[in-house]
């Protein structure tokens, strides 16, 4: 997986800096991702693990639940979830067959980036159903 940033990742980057300040905003962006991702699941199944996983960071971190998260990992994983939310991204999701490629690449070097984050997440997340 390339370490270079995706195409149109930062402005999402931006918007997720600011977006993360208000974790009420973080939610509702959350819900909508969400929202999305179970409308299009077929689409995503080969990033629904890790779309899952993220949101679930994200959620966990909002709520209070998991704090021990770099900002540089929450702004990242709030940007993945941004971008994957605008239709018009750099292939526009209506786009049959490539809609969703670039959201999988954004999320793919996101998850690349945050790999050491993301996985002390699931293990916490896996001893705290324990």
């Amino acid at each position: 997986m390339s370490t270079q940033e995706p195409r149109g990742f930062a402005q999402a980057r931006t918007q997720a800096e600011s977006a993360a300040q208000d974790k009420n905003k973080t939610k509702q962006l959350l819900q909508d991702a969400l929202n999305k991702a179970y409308k299009h699941r077929a689409q995503l199944q080969a990033v629904w693990v890790d779309l899952m996983a993220v949101c679930r960071m994200l959620k966990s971190w909002s709520k209070g639940d998991y704090q021990s998260v770099p900002w540089r990992t929450i702004v990242l994983s709030l940007a993945t979830v941004i971008y994957f939310l605008n239709p018009f991204d750099v292939a526009p999701d209506f786009i049959p067959g490539v809609g969703y490629l670039d959201d999988a690449v954004v999320l793919g070097f996101v998850v690349n980036s945050i790999k050491k984050e993301l996985e002390k997440f699931l293990r916490w997340e896996s001893e705290a159903r324990i």
